[in-house]
């Protein structure tokens, strides 16, 4: 049986917590490409966010991490 990986979230959605530790309070989460690339926010962006503390890669609207980058240099950290 395969178990899918999510984010803790509480406060209505508005804080995350990685299976890592890492949370919206601590080094926090960046947005990005389904590959993990940092991208700004604009209407190409797709809704995935990268953990800044694993390179965990998020689903927004499902919380279901679905991949990890192992390049954390591009991102504002």
């Amino acid at each position: 049986m395969n178990t899918v990986e999510k984010i803790k979230v509480s406060n209505q959605g508005d804080h995350w917590v990685c299976p890592c530790g890492n949370n919206t309070m601590g080094t926090g989460f960046d947005t990005c490409t389904t590959s993990g690339t940092f991208i700004e926010p604009s209407t190409y962006w797709e809704g995935y966010y990268a953990c800044l503390g694993c390179g965990r890669i998020i689903d927004q609207q499902t919380r279901i991490i679905i991949g990890k980058t192992n390049d954390l240099s591009s991102f504002n950290l």
